[in-house]
């Protein structure tokens, strides 16, 4: 009876030995900091048990690993975005590794932004690598459809660039093809002259009006000399061209090369898509900035010429009121 009691108390203080370390190994404190942990596809369970290490939310990743798959988990981590604690221990964190995270990430291109530009913006937010996405996006400039995006921080830069193709593909229409037939203009065509428009019209009200403006010099195979496109071959960003930039060697430069640019300058909204399609009705030939957002336009040289020589008028006015 004696040593009956004695195995009990030996099996009581083995067990409750072992529930005490399993706890030490399975919670490592009390602290509800939290940790931003990204689990990628294709990640294995020892893996990310070394993640989860890396940032010291579980004590073993041998443990770890055993409990995935004694519990069943192994296979069945999903690919997510997710904040820890410490004081979550192994069984919460497997729990919810096996729930799949619910967490995306906005992230926003605005309308005019090239893929360098939109590769700055999306390697701000998740962890892509910015070199390889713009390597991957270089062929679809101007394909890449501006828009709030919600994104899962475990995507990589061609699945990511495959979102923005379908966005641009859902909101291109079968109509606006339809339309581009009817105008004789290729779909290429209007989204380079849209992506030019997209970076030339600062008011909205005026899209269509440039997207005629350069239909017509087309027409009459005239330069269509947008800034635009200068500013985008030499990859600077600056409010006004010298005459020396004018002259900058590229396919890209329409002060020098006749006809639209070989490929889109960036990828412009759906509103200058639709004014590349449907232009304004109007024989302009020449627009000057106001210095406001808007445009002066005319239809002959000597009106222009009268447009430029108000605008600097009125530049010289603001340049005034300043100092």
């Amino acid at each position: 009876m004696a040593k009956r009691t004695a195995y009990k108390i030996i099996a009581a203080i083995i067990i409750c030995v072992i529930v005490f370390f399993t706890i030490r190994c399975f919670f490592l404190s009390d602290s509800n900091e939290k940790k931003a942990v990204t689990i990628k596809y294709g990640q294995g369970v020892s893996s990310v048990a070394a993640v989860l290490k890396e940032n010291k939310l579980i004590r073993s990743k041998k443990l770890f690993v055993v409990w995935a798959k004694i519990s069943g988990c192994e296979s069945k981590i999903k690919a997510g975005y997710y904040e820890f604690s410490k004081k979550d221990g192994t069984f919460k964190i497997l729990k919810a590794l096996k729930d799949g995270s619910q967490s995306l990430v906005k992230i926003t291109i605005p309308e005019g932004s090239s893929v360098k530009q939109t590769a700055d913006i999306i390697s701000r937010k998740i962890a892509v690598n910015r070199e390889v996405f713009i390597n991957a996006a270089a062929k679809y400039e101007g394909y890449l459809m501006p828009e709030t995006y919600f994104i899962s921080p475990t995507l990589d830069e061609e699945q990511i660039i495959q979102i923005m193709r379908k966005e641009f593909d859902d909101k291109v229409t079968p109509e606006m093809y339809e339309r581009a037939r009817e105008i004789d203009v290729s779909m290429k065509d209007v989204i380079i002259l849209a992506s030019i428009i997209e970076k030339e019209a600062v008011d909205p009200k005026e899209r269509a009006i440039i997207a005629a403006v350069f239909y017509n010099r087309l027409k009459k195979r005239i330069r269509l000399e947008s800034c635009a496109t200068v500013l985008y071959a030499m990859g600077v960003n600056k409010a006004k061209l010298t005459l020396e930039d004018t002259e900058f060697d590229s396919p890209y430069n329409t002060y020098r090369h006749f006809g639209l640019p070989p490929a889109p300058i960036c990828s412009p909204g759906i509103e200058s898509i639709k004014a590349a399609l449907y232009p304004a009705n109007t024989g302009s030939l020449f627009f000057v900035s106001r210095g406001n957002g808007s445009h002066f336009f005319a239809e002959s040289l000597d009106e222009h010429i009268k447009n430029r020589r108000e605008a600097k008028k009125i530049q010289r006015q603001k340049n005034k009121e300043a100092k």
